[in-house]
């Protein structure tokens, strides 16, 4: 297993907003899950809302909440801020944002966040109107300009009991974040990529539909980590049964034909394709509108073929880099090299799934990956975020 943030050290600046009780399971996240090194450093305002005792228990160290006291004072924001890798605020208010823009060093932490520069990550957190408000507006522009990192509210309940802009973000959407600061080599800086994930449904009549097992998670896992690698990202998911990945441009669609209209609208500016969608082979050529009545159904269904999505993306985009995925249990290395070479992909994953936690509804996957050249590479079974990581950096190196 993967430990994203192990070696790394980050510092968690909490300050005073109600988001901050969020803050307790993305610090659990970091330490117990990540392997990160987390220091916690509170604000007074933060200690109004929770108490340092909580956050000690979670990081197994002191939380700082003071400039002048501690066994450590004479340099102790410089040491800090210097020797971590990111400054993580985690619920950042209005103020910290408005002090930090400002120039403003008046406590521990906006005293770490100016000697850090842009290490410091601001997941914002706040009122609707005041984050709409213009000078607050004007504050996020000013630090990212200067090259902070920005985490978007999102829309939703909000703690006065409105619903608008300003709830802190999904914990997995600040964790891909850190992850894509801290561990992003750049690898598809500047690419466009696509990625098809989910199983497709070809219906029968108007709740009845032929389709697979397919959970969306080799799919997502790909969207993430060519994301992290700097690549601007479309998912085109089908069905699926994992959660979306945050902060990822989405196309949700639910048949084959709805998928390659998608992805054929998006082709021209594609540097590469990820086909891990497990598109249903087979849909009924007549589709009823109304539930088909058990004593009224025919003896038979005829079926077509789906369209063949690969073959319609080449269509339009020759160029393209386009990595296939296969999934066989007969003679699958000969199976998946000849669909490779039919439909002209330069490379092609072939899953197994009659094996023990590989392919559908599994968390883990094995692989094979056959390139068009005549290169083979073997990606033993762990989880697939850790085979996506090597998919994309075998693609991208040969």
């Amino acid at each position: 297993m993967i430990l994203i943030f192990r070696n790394k050290k980050i510092i968690l600046g909490l300050t005073g907003g109600i988001a901050i009780y969020k803050s307790v399971s993305l610090l659990r996240r970091l330490v117990n899950d990540e392997g990160a090194d987390v220091t916690v450093v509170m604000t007074k305002s933060a200690q109004q809302f929770m108490s340092p005792l909580i956050f000690e228990t979670f990081s197994g160290k002191p939380v700082l909440t003071d400039m002048f006291s501690g066994i450590h004072i004479s340099t102790r924001h410089v040491d800090l801020a210097t020797s971590t890798d990111a400054i993580l605020i985690a619920p950042a208010t209005a103020n910290i944002v408005a002090k930090t823009a400002s120039g403003i060093a008046d406590d521990l932490l906006s005293t770490i966040i100016l000697t850090g520069g842009n290490k410091a990550i601001f997941a914002l957190a706040m009122n609707d109107n005041m984050f709409a408000n213009p000078i607050t507006q004007a504050n996020i522009k000013k630090l990212r300009e200067l090259g902070y990192g920005l985490i978007e509210p999102e829309i939703g309940d909000l703690a006065c009991h409105a619903v608008g802009k300003g709830r802190l973000a999904d914990e997995s959407l600040i964790l891909n974040y850190l992850d894509q600061r801290l561990n992003g080599s750049g690898l598809l800086a500047g690419k466009r990529v696509i990625v098809t994930a989910g199983a497709t449904r070809e219906f029968i009549d108007s709740v009845r539909f032929i389709s697979n097992k397919s959970t969306g998670k080799m799919g997502f896992a790909l969207a993430r980590e060519a994301a992290k690698q700097g690549a601007d990202v479309l998912l085109i998911s089908g069905v699926i049964s994992a959660s979306i990945p945050t902060g990822i441009q989405t196309i949700q669609v639910e048949s084959a034909k709805q998928m390659e209209k998608a992805l054929v609208e998006n082709a021209n500016v594609a540097d590469f394709l990820f086909m891990a969608a497990a598109v249903e082979d087979f849909c009924p050529e007549k589709i009823s509108d109304e539930k088909i009545k058990k004593n009224e159904a025919p003896g038979q269904i005829s079926l077509s073929i789906s369209p063949d999505l690969i073959v319609s993306f080449r269509n339009v985009n020759e160029k393209a880099c386009v990595v296939g995925f296969s999934v066989e249990t007969l003679d699958g290395k000969a199976r998946s090299s000849d669909k490779m070479n039919r439909k002209k992909m330069d490379f092609i994953v072939w899953n197994d799934p009659s094996k023990s936690g590989v392919g559908f509804e599994s968390d883990t996957n094995e692989a094979m990956m056959l390139g068009r050249n005549g290169q083979e590479w073997f990606f033993p079974k762990t989880t697939k975020r850790e085979i996506a990581v090597q998919i994309i950096q075998t693609v991208v190196k040969n």
